[in-house]
């Protein structure tokens, strides 16, 4: 993401998927960017991903989106020896219409990482926090550790994307629980 969100990011081939050789250039040229994008937040998952994107550019978005999953798609078949599509169709887009919406997406997109487990994060009973809290701290495709006020290894996030909705990881944290275990909550008023 931090790659293909540089207007100035020319592909340099396969030695772009050398080890470390992109790493290195990326860190060497990080004050030279013009990123199309800013990812609010993001949460990549086995079959598919949700981002919240604010655009920069002029058809930021779909020039963000269509280096994405063209350049994964490279990636992925060279890495597994395959060719063809990887994914079904294009990127669906869904606008913000107002705050309530933009408020609600960040815990919308990091709780998807709950999918997988036995948590019913989507009907608002989750029970055990400790558990669900856990998992979202050890799950490293998601912007949730950078709320929570951790590094991540390339500036994908600006804290200031989101200090202003959260300015504590605290606030955050407490902001998840409440829609996450609102029938719970409900019950307790």
């Amino acid at each position: 993401m931090y790659l293909f969100n540089d207007d100035l990011y020319r592909n340099n081939g396969n030695a772009d998927l050398k080890a470390g050789n992109l790493y290195n250039r990326l860190l060497s040229r990080d004050g030279d960017r013009s990123p199309l994008v800013r990812i609010i937040c993001y949460c990549l998952l086995p079959n598919h991903f949700h981002l919240l994107l604010e655009q920069l550019k002029e058809q930021g978005v779909q020039k963000f989106m269509h280096r994405l999953s063209m350049g994964y798609a490279r990636f992925f078949n060279i890495r597994n020896d395959r060719s063809g599509r990887l994914f079904e169709g294009p990127f669906k887009a869904e606008l913000i219409q107002n705050d309530a919406q933009f408020m609600h997406a960040p815990r919308y997109i990091h709780l998807n990482a709950l999918d997988p487990t036995d948590l019913d994060w989507r009907n608002g009973k989750i029970e055990d926090w400790e558990k669900a809290e856990a998992l979202l701290d050890n799950y490293e495709w998601s912007s949730h550790r950078v709320y929570k006020g951790l590094k991540e290894p390339l500036p994908v996030i600006s804290r200031s994307s989101f200090v202003d909705l959260f300015p504590t990881p605290d606030s955050y944290t407490e902001f998840l629980k409440e829609w996450g275990g609102r029938y719970k909550y409900a019950m307790d008023i």
